[in-house]
């Protein structure tokens, strides 16, 4: 499976590009990402007799982050920050996958009673899953355990070599396990979570759902958090890995960062590059004067990060743990975050955006090989976290900003609806079915009736597992609360 056959699915005219990144606001400063630091400090940690530019550089480095933040910090400071916190045990983390597009959730979880079975297959008779094993070409399901029943798994998101399955031996069902949250049961399912009532409109959904607020805010919902409870000196306790900064993590005092990848070492700026004949280059290679000491030592800087990229232009990203999926986005930024958490400098937040999952037509050629991936790589990113002794302190969510509407479309497709699926995995996660699922009952405007606001998740991600006063976060709080089909009221085991 290449990168692009999990871009196929068709993409409406106000989803041609996704909005989910900050485009007013610049970054203050590039941050060069020390190679020592992803490695482990190989030489010793740096910080007994003090945090100085030449000793984290003097091995090279990886890549730079683009800084936003209100307040200037020096290169020293912010990696006195993250060498402090090295030294401390792991916090809580959060990764946030967003589906870009609106994804699907009545072919994920599949309502399996008879008399919602039958009239979701008669409402999509191109697109449906069959149940038990995939018939006709149609994609199967496998029952959801201690769900009564009721709900499937699509064998797109299950293990297996079957025809219609993930073709891994991890995948969703291995995750969720027997569905009661105990040991081994590490995915819980929110079927049907969003807003009421729903607009269906792309930038206010994805607005609303990165502020965490029926408003167009100013700061993102994981922003304000870290604004009041995390640090006000390092910008890599949050990271987009993209080119820009993701909404979510939008903040008004506390430094946050964006990074693309480790690859292609220089200057994180598109069209910039810190060869000797970029105008980088040919800046730092400007004469100045005696008396001009500041000029001086940034033409000298400029030299330095040249001469850095040379020496290190033959490096490349880490090799993909096993079970990823080769050649996929998804994997690339999953490894890149497995390797942040696992470096000790006090990453509390990633986000990372993927996918169209915007399928007004042609929705099986778009969207199920976009969810056998899905399903491999949060197995493998769980995994990957265990070999490197951090993933009881990470949890992973996956979101959409809404879902599709129950009736297929003219084209083999579905058109905007309400009530898309979060999932939620981690061994710290009480796995199973975390919220109600509407069936197929629609509102008066023919969209999935709501079962779950979404700041009600975000609302326990606070309260259960980041830490702090949901109210303070979240206008117009408290909302309802979890509530489990088996019961139960919380999202993560030891709440």
């Amino acid at each position: 499976m290449t990168i692009q056959s999990e871009i196929q699915a068709l993409k409406c005219a106000d989803c041609a590009r996704s909005d989910s990144a900050v485009s007013d606001l610049r970054p203050d400063s590039l941050l060069p990402i020390p190679a020592d630091a992803l490695s482990g400090w190989q030489d010793g940690r740096p910080g007994s007799d003090g945090v100085t530019r030449r000793k984290l550089l003097r091995n090279g480095v990886l890549g730079f982050a683009a800084v936003y933040g209100a307040t200037q910090l020096s290169f020293e400071e912010v990696w006195e920050a993250a060498v402090a916190q090295a030294a401390e045990p792991m916090q809580k983390s959060i990764v946030v996958i967003y589906l870009n597009g609106g994804n699907d959730g009545l072919n994920c979880f599949v309502p399996t009673s008879a008399p919602e079975f039958a009239k979701y297959q008669t409402l999509r008779p191109t697109i449906a899953r069959s149940l038990g094993d995939g018939v006709g070409g149609k994609v199967g399901t496998t029952i959801m355990n201690n769900t009564g029943g009721t709900l499937a798994f699509s064998n797109k998101l299950v293990s297996g070599t079957g025809a219609d399955r993930n073709g891994d031996v991890i995948g969703f069902d291995t995750l969720y396990g027997d569905g009661t949250g105990g040991v081994g049961s590490d995915l819980a399912i929110i079927p049907a979570a969003d807003y009421n009532p729903p607009n269906r409109s792309h930038f206010e959904s994805r607005d609303y759902w990165f502020a965490g607020a029926l408003s167009q805010l100013q700061t993102g919902w994981l922003g304000r958090w870290l604004d009041t409870y995390g640090s006000q000196v390092n910008p890599l306790q949050a990271v987009s890995l993209d080119s820009s900064l993701s909404k979510q993590i939008r903040s008004a005092t506390a430094p946050v960062c964006a990074l693309e990848g480790l690859q292609n070492v220089g200057f994180g700026v598109p069209g910039v590059t810190a060869d000797v004949n970029s105008e980088v280059g040919k800046l730092a290679a400007v004469p100045f004067g005696a008396t001009n000491a500041a000029l001086g030592r940034s033409r000298n800087m400029m030299g330095l990060t040249v001469d850095v990229a040379n020496r290190l232009s033959t490096l490349s990203n880490v090799a993909p743990g096993p079970g990823y999926p080769p050649n996929s986005g998804l994997s690339q930024k999953l490894q890149l975050a497995a390797t942040l958490l696992s470096a000790g400098m006090g990453t509390r937040v990633i986000t990372i955006d993927w996918g169209s999952f915007d399928t007004h037509g042609d929705q099986l050629a778009g969207q199920d090989p976009q969810l056998s991936t899905l399903s491999r790589s949060l197995a493998a990113f769980k995994a990957d976290l265990a070999a490197r002794g951090v993933e009881q302190n990470v949890i992973t969510m996956v979101f959409s900003e809404f879902g599709r509407r129950l009736e297929e479309s003219d084209s083999a497709g579905t058109d905007h609806g309400s009530g898309g699926p979060i999932m939620l995995s981690g061994s710290a996660v009480k796995g199973g079915l975390a919220g109600e699922h509407p069936g197929v009952n629609v509102n008066q405007d023919g969209d999935l009736v709501v079962k779950t606001d979404f700041r009600t998740v975000y609302q326990a991600l606070i309260s259960e597992w980041l830490g702090g006063d949901p109210n303070a976060i979240l206008p117009g709080g408290p909302f309802d609360g979890i509530h489990r089909y088996d019961g139960g009221t919380t999202l993560t085991k030891a709440a």
